[in-house]
């Protein structure tokens, strides 16, 4: 840790005490994008990077990743085309405000099949959870 200083980073929109440059978003998501994964909603995320001098050399982040479920139909409604219908409209909105991601928890056989109609990739990594 010797010459190393960690700073929060927050939205480049003013929002939060320490708005990220655009070189720094830059930095941060080149990094990212070099490994395949996706790149920032910036209004959503707070990154605490790790600097030696003004070098970025590290960073862990904090984002909002929306989850879209749970997803109920009464039990006289399910069979026709509602259930479909609303996740359509749910992936448009999700579209539509430039969303990043989304997640969705797949309890059933029909929530998988929806999901996977809509091209979502079942995760593969460990997922954890804090409550």
């Amino acid at each position: 840790m010797e010459g190393i200083r960690l700073e929060w980073l927050d939205g480049p929109d003013g929002q939060g005490p320490n708005p990220a440059t655009p070189e720094e978003w830059a930095a941060i998501d080149d990094v990212l994008v070099g490994r395949g994964w996706m790149s920032l909603n910036r209004t959503l995320s707070r990154v605490l990077v790790a600097r030696r001098g003004e070098k970025i050399v590290g960073f862990h982040v904090m984002q909002l990743v929306p989850h879209a479920e749970p997803l109920w139909i009464e039990e006289a409604e399910r069979g026709g085309t509602l259930a479909a219908e609303m996740a359509d409209q749910m992936v448009k909105f999700l579209t539509d405000v430039q969303c990043r991601g989304w997640m969705v928890t797949a309890d059933s056989p029909f929530a998988k099949k929806l999901c996977e109609d809509h091209g979502m990739k079942k995760v593969e990594s460990p997922v954890y959870v804090a409550r």
